[in-house]
């Protein structure tokens, strides 16, 4: 007799079975050439934060950069295979980056068919396991009204979270809601400035680029 209690599954392990079934295998993944001819021409969002070892004066130093997928340039079939299959596998093993990473393919339709259901349920996991780019994300869908209704406030939510996280790009999201306004308000331009000023801090801080604008 099978003893049900031992089999069974924690809620995590659900989780993580349903999107092994959601994510196409790499055997019968299907690749694009270009951009998907239904999203628009701008990506959004942006890719997960890597960090590097480098050389600095004969020590080794953290460098943090943004870099998109290789998937997004790889052209060989062949290797684009085996670049999925691994970003597959780190998802499934609860890598918020390379769950982060697939959702953002998808949501750009880069590489792969477009797919704004899967990206957002990509996000997330990620979000879920603490990625600030998978915040970042979910706010730039819900901004842009890809795959969704556009809802400002959850947008400015998200992008909240998301600099809590450590990604100072979404203060530049935020100054760019308040300055527009939100669902139909008058703009605040006092909470524009505030935070203009430190996102603008921050990229004098450390020389990064924004994505997503």
């Amino acid at each position: 007799m099978i003893n049900r209690k031992a089999v069974r599954m924690s809620p995590d392990e659900k989780v993580f079975q349903f999107l092994d079934a959601l994510l196409p295998d790499a055997e019968s993944m299907r690749f694009v050439e270009s951009r998907s001819p239904c999203v628009a021409d701008a990506d959004i969002g942006m890719p997960s934060l890597r960090v590097l070892k480098a050389p600095v004066d004969g020590n080794l130093a953290y460098l943090t950069i943004k870099a998109a997928s290789p998937l997004v340039t790889m052209v060989d079939p062949a290797l684009l295979r085996i670049l999925y299959r691994s970003l597959r596998d780190d998802a499934l093993a609860s890598d918020p980056d390379a769950l982060n990473d697939l959702g953002w393919l998808w949501i750009n339709g880069r590489r792969v068919p477009f797919d704004s259901v899967l990206a957002r349920r990509l996000f997330k996991l990620a979000y879920v396991l603490g990625s600030g780019e998978a915040a970042f994300n979910l706010g730039e869908q819900a901004w842009y009204g890809r795959g969704m209704c556009v809802n400002q406030d959850l947008a400015a939510s998200y992008y909240e979270q998301a600099y809590e996280r450590g990604v100072t790009c979404a203060a530049q999201a935020l100054g760019r809601l308040h300055e527009k306004g939100m669902d139909g308000q008058a703009p605040d331009f006092a909470k524009a400035t505030h935070w203009y000023r430190l996102a603008a801090g921050a990229a004098f801080a450390s020389g990064e680029k924004c994505y997503g604008f």
